[in-house]
């Protein structure tokens, strides 16, 4: 019977890097968002407002990508824990 090993502490890890890096991610996007709109202060007219626009849009959508990613994180935590729960549980089982 083929036996598979898996090395949770690591998969945890992982997970945790993952998360770590959205929220890295996340304080660089403000940051930059803080940045930008500092510059465009003394902007106006149709040119800042279109800048602004577009600047929004997408810092909505990497605000976006930095949520699914820490999501994708938190997953890898949850399923590393769940499956050595199952494992654990299977190990002490008698057939």
């Amino acid at each position: 019977m083929a036996k598979y090993v898996c090395d949770f502490e690591q998969v945890n890890q992982i997970g945790e890097k993952v998360c770590e890096a959205a929220a890295d991610m996340e304080a660089s996007i403000n940051n930059y968002s803080m940045n930008m709109d500092s510059d465009l202060k003394d902007w106006s007219g149709n040119a800042k407002n279109a800048f602004s626009n577009t600047k929004e849009k997408q810092v909505s959508a990497a605000k976006a990508d930095c949520i699914y990613i820490r999501e994708l994180g938190e997953f890898i935590k949850l399923a590393a824990n769940t499956i050595e729960e199952l494992e654990e549980q299977l190990a002490s089982q008698t057939i």
